[in-house]
């Protein structure tokens, strides 16, 4: 019996099976998403919640991805622009509870062609984590060479052992609306604490407030040979999902900087004590910046140029880093 068909034939079936192993990984899922936003819905007349970034908020959210899905990526920043930038999601699970603990890699995928996408960077994401330890983004500072469409797959090496991978895509615009670091801040009147003749419930939403952070005007500050922290925040009103707790970190940075930085909180929406009743309309500082979300912490060197900003949740070490 001539066994040589027979053994060709199988062989053929074999490199088939192994063809089509390679097939399917090469697959899968290879489209990039969107995102789930940072921002919320406005908030009613009724409830404002100052634990905005408690996990319980961010898991009464519902997903644009499957109620199935393992991860579930929500996008920080909102806007990034051609140069630096700080990329940063919150990571949530199938259970829509935000995620603490786990190794984050960022893949960062140029999209000029979505049917090819084209792998330009593999790096390990550092979390920013809140002194609370309720609120969880995972960072890295990435610097944007063009303007397009770009995806990022985010791997989560998980506690429980587990790896969870999730593709979203996002736009990097030429030249952003916001001040970006590089360019002199822009010299703007705040409001202090002798403008309200010490009235706290008409400066700031703060539960217990800081009255440091009201002693100078913006443009007084950058005038005056000192680097200055700009804290642009609504502790009571926060409407996004990882606000964090910034006020009380500021708070921590200003006991320890205060002799050679100048600190300046400014509240997001005008017309405290209740916002509502202004129709949240945003703050002249707001439109100063360039800005439409909020919190921003933005850092100013002694000559009022900016040297950082981030959005959302920072770490006091981020910040010090770049006051050092």
């Amino acid at each position: 019996m001539n066994r040589k068909p027979i053994l060709l034939i199988l062989l053929l079936l074999l490199l088939a099976a192994c063809g089509s192993v390679e097939s399917d990984e090469a697959l899968e899922d290879p489209n990039f998403g969107d995102a789930l936003s940072n921002q919320v819905a406005p908030h009613d007349d009724t409830a404002h919640d100052h634990a905005t970034h408690d996990h319980e908020q961010a898991a009464a959210v519902e997903p644009v991805v499957e109620e199935t899905a393992v991860l579930q990526v929500v996008l920080v920043p909102s806007q990034l622009v051609v140069g630096q930038n700080r990329m940063a999601v919150g990571l949530l699970n199938g259970n829509k509870q935000m995620i603490h603990d786990a190794d984050v890699q960022f893949q960062y995928y140029d999209l000029s062609n979505p049917a090819e996408p084209q792998l330009e960077q593999a790096v390990t994401a550092y979390p920013v984590q809140s002194p609370d330890g309720l609120t969880t983004l995972f960072a890295h500072d990435r610097r944007f060479s063009r303007a397009g469409e770009w995806g990022l797959a985010v791997e989560a090496s998980l506690a429980d052992g587990k790896t969870a991978v999730q593709r979203i895509k996002f736009n990097v615009d030429e030249v952003g609306t916001a001040v970006l670091p590089g360019a002199m801040a822009p010299h703007i009147q705040t409001p202090t604490l002798a403008d309200v003749n010490g009235d706290f419930s008409l400066i700031t939403s703060a539960w217990e407030p800081n009255a440091a952070f009201y002693q100078l005007s913006l443009d007084e500050a950058l005038s005056n040979g000192k680097p200055t922290v700009l804290l642009l925040a609504t502790p009571a009103f926060c409407q996004t999902r990882f606000c964090g707790p910034s006020y009380d970190i500021a708070t921590e940075l200003e006991a320890e900087y205060s002799e050679s930085v100048n600190f300046i909180h400014v509240e997001v929406y005008s017309g405290l004590p209740n916002p509502s009743a202004n129709n949240w309309e945003l703050s002249p500082v707001m439109g100063a910046f360039g800005l439409a979300t909020e919190p921003w912490i933005y850092v100013m060197d002694a000559n009022g140029e900016v040297v950082y900003r981030a959005e959302g949740l920072f770490t006091q070490a981020e910040i010090a880093a770049h006051l050092r």
